[in-house]
Protein backbone atom coordinates (compact mmCIF):
# COMPACT_ATOMS: atom_id res chain seq x y z
CA UNK A 1 0.00 0.00 0.00
CA UNK A 2 1.01 3.56 -1.09
CA UNK A 3 1.76 5.42 2.08
CA UNK A 4 3.07 8.93 0.55
CA UNK A 5 1.52 9.90 -2.94
CA UNK A 6 1.82 12.55 -5.03
CA UNK A 7 -1.12 13.35 -6.85
CA UNK A 8 -2.98 16.31 -8.19
CA UNK A 9 0.19 18.83 -8.04
CA UNK A 10 0.31 17.82 -4.06
CA UNK A 11 1.67 15.05 -1.45
CA UNK A 12 -0.46 13.00 0.74
CA UNK A 13 0.00 10.54 3.83
CA UNK A 14 -2.42 7.56 4.11
CA UNK A 15 -3.62 8.30 7.96
CA UNK A 16 -5.10 5.10 8.45
CA UNK A 17 -8.96 5.99 6.83
CA UNK A 18 -7.95 8.40 4.28
CA UNK A 19 -5.33 10.06 2.22
CA UNK A 20 -4.82 13.89 3.76
CA UNK A 21 -2.67 16.68 2.75
CA UNK A 22 1.24 16.18 3.87
CA UNK A 23 0.67 19.53 5.88
CA UNK A 24 -1.95 18.46 8.02
CA UNK A 25 0.04 15.66 9.41
CA UNK A 26 1.24 15.32 13.28
CA UNK A 27 3.46 13.21 15.30
CA UNK A 28 1.19 10.59 15.54
CA UNK A 29 0.70 10.61 12.06
CA UNK A 30 4.48 10.13 11.60
CA UNK A 31 4.40 7.08 14.23
CA UNK A 32 1.82 5.26 12.23
CA UNK A 33 3.73 5.80 9.46
CA UNK A 34 6.84 4.64 10.95
CA UNK A 35 4.97 1.31 12.33
CA UNK A 36 3.63 0.83 8.53
CA UNK A 37 7.04 1.22 7.54
CA UNK A 38 8.53 -2.33 9.18
CA UNK A 39 5.62 -4.38 6.83
CA UNK A 40 6.32 -5.16 3.48
CA UNK A 41 2.71 -3.75 2.27
CA UNK A 42 4.42 -0.09 2.71
CA UNK A 43 5.53 1.64 -0.26
CA UNK A 44 6.26 5.45 -0.66
CA UNK A 45 6.05 7.73 -4.27
CA UNK A 46 9.66 9.19 -4.77
CA UNK A 47 10.20 13.01 -3.92
CA UNK A 48 9.76 14.59 -7.39
CA UNK A 49 9.53 18.54 -6.61
CA UNK A 50 8.24 18.81 -9.75
CA UNK A 51 5.41 17.18 -9.57
CA UNK A 52 4.39 19.05 -6.03
CA UNK A 53 3.48 22.63 -6.91
CA UNK A 54 3.03 23.88 -3.12
CA UNK A 55 6.31 24.61 -1.86
CA UNK A 56 5.41 23.72 1.90
CA UNK A 57 4.27 20.47 0.07
CA UNK A 58 7.44 19.92 -1.38
CA UNK A 59 9.32 20.64 2.16
CA UNK A 60 7.29 18.16 4.31
CA UNK A 61 7.05 15.41 1.38
CA UNK A 62 10.74 15.55 0.23
CA UNK A 63 11.90 15.46 4.42
CA UNK A 64 9.60 12.92 5.56
CA UNK A 65 10.53 10.73 2.73
CA UNK A 66 13.93 10.95 3.09
CA UNK A 67 13.55 10.01 7.30
CA UNK A 68 11.42 7.18 6.46
CA UNK A 69 13.95 6.12 3.32
CA UNK A 70 17.26 6.43 6.15
CA UNK A 71 14.40 4.17 8.33
CA UNK A 72 14.74 1.47 6.27
CA UNK A 73 17.92 1.36 5.50
CA UNK A 74 19.18 1.00 9.00
CA UNK A 75 16.45 -0.76 9.73
CA UNK A 76 17.68 -3.40 7.18
CA UNK A 77 21.32 -2.44 8.33
CA UNK A 78 20.42 -2.75 12.59
CA UNK A 79 18.42 -6.24 11.49
CA UNK A 80 21.88 -8.30 9.79
CA UNK A 81 23.68 -6.89 12.83
CA UNK A 82 21.46 -8.06 15.47
CA UNK A 83 21.23 -11.67 13.27
CA UNK A 84 25.17 -11.21 12.95
CA UNK A 85 25.26 -11.47 17.17
CA UNK A 86 22.87 -14.32 17.53
CA UNK A 87 24.14 -16.37 14.78
CA UNK A 88 27.30 -15.93 16.97
CA UNK A 89 25.51 -16.79 20.14
CA UNK A 90 24.10 -19.74 18.85
CA UNK A 91 26.89 -20.83 17.11
CA UNK A 92 29.06 -20.14 20.62
CA UNK A 93 26.50 -21.64 22.91
CA UNK A 94 26.36 -24.72 20.64
CA UNK A 95 29.59 -25.72 21.29
CA UNK A 96 30.07 -25.00 24.59
CA UNK A 97 27.08 -27.41 24.93
CA UNK A 98 28.60 -29.90 22.96
CA UNK A 99 31.36 -29.53 24.97
CA UNK A 100 29.99 -29.84 28.02
CA UNK A 101 28.47 -32.87 26.81
CA UNK A 102 31.37 -34.83 25.97
CA UNK A 103 32.80 -33.64 29.38
CA UNK A 104 29.91 -35.15 31.15
CA UNK A 105 30.36 -38.19 29.27
CA UNK A 106 33.82 -38.77 30.11
CA UNK A 107 32.82 -38.08 33.52
CA UNK A 108 30.51 -40.71 33.57
CA UNK A 109 33.07 -43.22 31.88
CA UNK A 110 35.61 -41.92 34.63
CA UNK A 111 32.79 -42.88 37.53
CA UNK A 112 32.01 -46.24 35.83
CA UNK A 113 35.53 -47.63 35.96
CA UNK A 114 36.18 -45.96 39.69
CA UNK A 115 32.82 -48.62 40.36
CA UNK A 116 35.16 -52.18 38.45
Amino acid sequence: MRYLKIKNDQGFYWDGKEDREIDKINKDDLLKLLNAAETDEFSMDPYDDSLIKNKAHQIIYENIHSKITQFLDEKDQFKNQVDGLYKEAIRKYSADVQNKETDDIGNLEDENESAD
